[in-house]
């Protein structure tokens, strides 16, 4: 029996005291201090600003967005001798900074938000004010994605949805609202207005509304109907909507599960039936763990994606008066880590713990919600900081035994059955992938905090209660924030399960014939690469995964058959079998010596041909004599020094695939860096991810998608490689990413067509053929690599595998070409809108 040893136990506990050590300095560092409220209550004096100037704008931005942008501008001209003038000037975390700017740009304090949070507002750009001689200018630009049908405060407007419409208003601190407003703009991007109240002054098209020169405020009020696309994303992401539950995170969403799942199981009935003769004992483990794993799959998304809206039905049935909506993530979250778990055949022992802390984890919730025990934060009362700790501590476990679940699945798998992890080895990476989510979510929290508190009293009782009540409220819903990447972490074992079942029931490691894979095994890999490839990419607010799967599924299948039609081992040789069933029993060295002596003859061909003179003719008649002997010794458009080439580096087609698996993982790592900073880096994407609780599990995520779509296309490449058309690794691959520009380009022609945010298609398509290439690459490279010990450099034998120095040097530098052109379509592209959090 496999027993942890001591350092194994220890470590998962010093790891847990560390993150509770660190925590416990960023509280003290970034919690708001206990102070007394000041003594003198302050007045805004209304009366000293009516000589102030504002300009004040909306403008929408629609097209090239999944959700609309809305963009609020507003730059104020203070008099000198308003009282807090000069407090403008002051550090932003002071308290008579934002008092004064609460005076000028706060909201009204609505209902359900007393304190008048900023909760939609993101300050991508700094307010900025200048002091001149007799006046403070202030520059105040704010922005909000609208994402769902609700009220949104952004700047001084009001944005509200009602019956299909959108309305807009102007409603501005009633401090500066007597102010002078020299001018009011509306710039609705595209649909024009319905009504618009009071009448514009100047306007365009209906879309550029212009008020000039009012005192008091304008009560601008304008309605306009959104895109479609827009509206529709809003409509189901929106919960009190009726199209919530089919939306791209309801049963659309789920659909990417189901279709999968479906998918998995036709594979594995196709494989149980092109296995010859009677299934051995591991063969048929492997086909039924991939039948489990589908099985799994099906329900995982069910649960993710249906358990919420299965809630509400049932809470509006039967008349709930409190929300517990909270309580069934963490219950799907602990259903999800213990179902991994057992799947993955955990020893009983530490199965049996998991376990017990799950269940101790599900009575601890039911206590704090059922009987007020103060030990997780719930939606009815805002918990104390001991029962923060308490909730960081158990979510870290809970989402520990998620991740171990998932490298024990991940194992099985892939293995079928076989044990080569150290359990400690397993656990230790969960727990710090566990203890790194807690700390991000907490980092989150505090950042998330800092944006919507600007203008709020920075010491105060009141201040630190609401961001007790923050807190409370960010820890309560950690786990329903975590359940989708985590789902979305261990969708990525899919492949692995196709590449685990391939690994066992391939017919090759029986048949010495089989050289290349059959036609079930060839449906394994389509689908494997449809699955790897295909993006979750949603259309009016509809999941479109089963159509990029299908494009890939189509293309890909079509390359295929292309391939085994036009491919040199698919000619017929002499005696009607196939010629790579006859280059399988050759010995490997032979067809490279056949390779070798082909081209010896073919460069003294070459240098008698300059020769003139005329007793060198009977030399080239020999030689010509024997090139044409070798030719006429295989098919017909096939020479000697092609076999080398349609074989590939190793003995086998699974070795092969092996090989192009290991290349393109390395080669592919640069590709990874590359759309990790490009979507979640550059330019303001990582204030998004940083404000996200489940944020360091997104970009885990987003790796892992990214690497494992370039070691697919490199595990196919190889394992077709004497199936696919081209007679060079190169070319083989243009194929392979042929496959995958198809869906990414109507993915493209479809948002451009919809006016939703269009994929960056060069970029995308680039960097996945600039890696498959390289893989072919250095797999033809690799079966010259004998030949290596006749060439003085590596660049020498480069120039001898593809026999002219300019093919080569033309591969190089479309490899260049391909690198500044993803560079150029990364450097002006890339996704526009904000990430839902």
């Amino acid at each position: 029996m496999t027993q942890l040893r001591r350092p194994a136990l220890i470590l998962p506990h010093v790891l847990l005291l560390l993150c509770l050590l660190l925590l416990s300095a960023l509280t003290a560092a970034t919690a708001p201090a206990h102070a007394a409220p000041t003594a003198r209550a302050k007045s805004c004096r209304a009366d000293q600003l009516k000589a102030a100037v504002v300009k004040a704008g909306a403008q929408f931005t629609h097209r090239g967005q999944d959700t609309s942008k809305l963009r609020s501008t507003m730059d104020l001209t203070i008099p000198d001798t308003w009282e807090h003038a000069s407090d403008l000037l002051l550090d932003p975390h002071s308290a008579d900074h934002r008092f004064a700017l609460r005076c000028l740009v706060g909201i009204a304090p609505p209902e359900g938000n007393p304190d008048a949070l900023d909760y939609d507002g993101w300050r991508l750009k700094p307010l900025v004010v200048r002091a001149s001689e007799r006046h403070v200018t202030v520059h105040y630009e704010t922005v909000t994605w609208i994402d769902r049908l609700q009220p949104y405060h952004v700047g001084p407007w009001l944005l509200e949805s009602k019956n299909g419409e959108w309305l807009i208003r102007l409603q501005p601190s009633p401090v500066i609202a007597g102010a002078r407003w020299e001018e009011v703009y509306l710039r609705l991007g595209g649909p024009g207005a319905l009504s618009a109240r009071p009448p514009p002054e100047f306007g365009e098209g209906g879309t550029v509304l212009t008020w000039r020169g009012e005192q008091p405020a304008p009560a601008v009020h304008v309605a306009f109907h959104p895109p479609t696309a827009q509206f529709w994303n809003a409509v189901t992401y929106s919960q009190d909507q009726a199209w919530e539950v089919w939306g791209s995170w309801g049963v659309s969403g789920a659909f990417w599960y189901i279709a999968t799942a479906l998918l998995l199981l036709v594979v594995a009935r196709r494989m149980r039936q092109g296995l010859q003769g009677k299934p051995l004992p591991q063969e048929m483990y492997a086909l039924r763990i991939l039948r489990s794993w589908a099985l799994l799959t099906l329900v995982f998304g069910l649960l993710v994606y249906l358990a919420d809206n299965a809630y509400r039905l049932v809470r509006h049935s039967l008349a709930f008066r409190q929300d517990h909506e909270a309580a069934v993530a963490l219950f799907t979250l602990i259903l999800l880590g213990l179902a991994l778990c057992a799947f993955g055949g955990l020893k009983k022992r530490s199965l049996a713990a998991v376990g017990v802390f799950s269940v101790s984890l599900l009575a601890l919730s039911v206590a704090a919600e059922y009987f007020d025990v103060p030990v997780l934060p719930t939606a009815d009362w805002i918990a104390p900081p001991v029962s923060h700790w308490a909730a960081s501590v158990l979510y870290t476990a809970g989402i520990a035994v998620c991740c171990l679940g998932m490298i024990t699945s991940g194992e099985r798998v892939l293995l079928a059955g076989e044990r080569r992890l150290p359990l400690w080895g397993m656990v230790s990476a969960a727990a710090v992938t566990a203890l790194m989510t807690t700390l991000w979510a907490y980092l989150a929290t505090n950042q998330r905090w800092q944006r919507i508190s600007w203008l709020l009293e920075p010491t105060g009782r009141r201040q630190a209660e609401a961001w007790d009540e923050w807190v409370s409220t960010g820890w309560q819903w950690l786990p329903a924030d975590a359940l989708a990447p985590l789902l979305g972490i261990a969708f990525f074992l899919t492949p692995l399960a196709l590449v685990g079942t391939l690994r066992v029931c391939r017919a090759e490691a029986f048949d010495a014939a089989s050289f290349t894979p059959n036609q079930p095994e060839t449906f394994l890999l389509v689908s494997l690469l449809g699955i790897a490839t295909a993006s979750g990419v949603s259309y009016f607010g509809f999941s479109g995964y089963l159509l990029q799967l299908l494009l890939v599924l189509v293309t890909a299948w079509g390359v295929v058959a292309f391939g085994s039609r036009v491919s040199v081992l698919g000619k017929l040789s002499v005696d009607d079998a196939p010629l790579g069933s006859v280059i399988t029993r050759t010995d490997r060295s032979n067809v490279l010596r056949l390779a070798r002596r082909f081209r010896d003859l073919q460069s003294r061909l070459h240098r008698l041909s300059i020769d003139t003179a005329i007793d060198r003719s009977a030399a080239q008649e020999a030689v010509e004599a024997e090139i044409d002997r070798l030719d006429r010794a295989l098919p017909e458009g096939v020479r000697p020094a092609d076999l080398p080439f349609a074989c590939g580096p190793m003995a086998t087609w699974w070795q092969n695939a092996s090989r192009g698996a290991v290349i393109s993982c390395i080669v592919g790592l640069p590709a990874t860096g590359v759309m990790y900073w490009f979507t979640a880096v550059k330019d303001d994407f990582w204030v998004f991810m940083t404000e996200n609780s489940a944020g360091f599990l997104y970009l885990l995520s987003d790796i892992l998608s990214w690497h494992i779509t370039w070691v697919v296309g490199g595990f196919f490449l190889g394992a077709l490689w004497r199936s696919l058309p081209g007679r060079h690794g190169p070319t083989k691959a243009c194929w392979v990413a042929a496959v995958f520009a198809v869906p990414v380009t109507v993915d493209y022609l479809i948002a451009r067509a919809i006016g939703q945010s269009p994929v960056m298609v060069v970029g995308l398509t680039a960097t996945f053929a600039c890696v498959v290439t390289l893989t072919g690459f250095v797999m033809d490279v690799q079966t010259f690599r004998g030949e290596r010990r006749y060439w003085a450099s590596n660049a020498n034998l480069v120039a001898y595998v593809y026999q002219m120095r300019i093919a080569s040097l033309a591969f190089l530098l479309a490899q260049l070409v391909a690198l500044a052109t993803i560079w150029n379509a990364f450097k002006h592209g890339g996704p526009p809108g904000a990430p839902r959090p």
